[in-house]
């Protein structure tokens, strides 16, 4: 079993297994910029791939680059996929929201009011797409690309937003001052967490109970939809940079992992009460921050990357041990595994994209 040493200013050894025979390389590609983010579409064949500025692409399951996207002035932002259909959407700091049908081969674009644009998504059914604005979330019909719905009621720039994982209108937002989650149409949010801080990243369970959030603290904040009731949970290293829900593979669904320094925790969130008073898996294997998290749909491997450019493969109720996926040489953007659960793609700060695939035996 190799010996990874970080040659950097952390001095010590982490003894890890290989996965290269669980997971070989298939096929890997250079972007022209740190690369901001990777989706695999609804059917698994396509992978789009968002560098900070330049070209979005999309490329076939082997990574071979098929269609070039027009890029965004100003750098991009943010990439979709709809949630059943070969339709991405890509967002940038013009303003400008693109939607490109592959299938029929046609693009349309709207041009929404200038501000930071974090943010696009879709919601459960692909009937609407927010894209977040500035200060305002804009809830958009895909298919006139009439704005029907304007959340503006936010102190700071929104940072961050999810729709329900079941209901068509409900989502939450992310900005200064915590989370809000809202109905549409209505002008008030129904719920909110409100902790005084700004949060940056947001996320919701996938049975529908908890919106969880990060911030600029060393913390998590959840909401609890079931008892209508904030949970606040704190005592981590650093402030948190990746969340992933576990959705299968395991009998008590879903648990949370969260991670932001070199370890990982997983939390259980079924049962009454969730994560009040559980006590949490944790995983330790990275020896810089971790920065990049992903559960495939069904299935119990949580793969990490961090800023040590470890990727790391988990199963996280079965060993506290990982195995070694790939180390590269610059930190690990993003991580995705594809619908499928059979291939997994990542990102690094250098633009390297590489995806890797289960072997028929594994």
């Amino acid at each position: 079993m190799p010996r990874l040493s970080d040659p950097g200013e952390i001095d010590e050894e982490v003894e890890i297994r290989s996965a290269a025979a669980l997971l070989p390389l298939t096929r890997s590609v250079d972007l022209p910029d740190y690369a901001l983010d990777l989706r695999w579409s609804p059917d698994g064949t396509l992978l789009a791939t968002l560098p900070s500025t330049g070209q979005p692409g999309i490329h076939d399951v082997n990574g071979s680059e098929i269609i070039d996207l027009p890029s965004h002035g100003g750098g991009n932002g943010s990439l979709a996929w709809h949630p059943h259909r070969n339709i991405l959407a890509t967002f940038g700091q013009d303003g400008i929201l693109r939607l490109h049908d592959i299938a029929a081969n046609r693009s349309s674009q709207l041009q929404l009011p200038r501000g930071w644009a974090e943010r696009c998504a879709w919601n459960a059914d692909g009937s609407l797409i927010a894209a977040a604005v500035g200060k305002a979330v804009q809830v958009i019909d895909p298919r006139t690309l009439e704005i029907l719905h304007v959340i503006d009621d936010h102190r700071s720039t929104v940072t961050d937003l999810v729709w329900h994982p079941v209901l068509l209108n409900q989502l939450a937002t992310a900005s200064d001052g915590g989370a809000r989650m809202w109905r549409l149409g209505d002008r008030n949010p129904f719920a909110r967490i409100d902790d005084g801080v700004a949060a940056v990243l947001t996320t919701w369970s996938p049975d529908g109970r908890w919106v969880v959030t990060s911030d600029q603290t060393p913390s998590v904040h959840l909401y609890d939809l079931k008892k209508r009731a904030p949970l606040f949970i704190q005592g981590f290293e650093t402030k948190i940079k990746a969340f992933a829900w576990q959705r299968g593979g395991t009998k008590d669904l879903p648990w949370l992992a969260l991670a932001g320094s070199p370890s990982i925790t997983v939390w259980p969130c079924f049962g009454k009460n969730g994560p009040r008073g559980a006590r949490p898996i944790q995983l330790f294997g990275h020896l810089k921050e971790v920065t990049a998290l992903d559960f495939p749909p069904n299935g119990p491997y949580l793969v990490s990357g961090g800023r040590d450019g470890f990727v790391l493969l988990w199963l996280p109720h079965h060993s506290d041990g990982p195995a070694l996926i790939a180390r590269e040489e610059s930190e690990i953007t993003t991580v995705r595994w594809s619908p499928d659960g059979l291939r997994l793609a990542y990102g690094t700060a250098s633009g390297r994209i590489a995806v890797h695939a289960l072997t028929a035996k594994s």
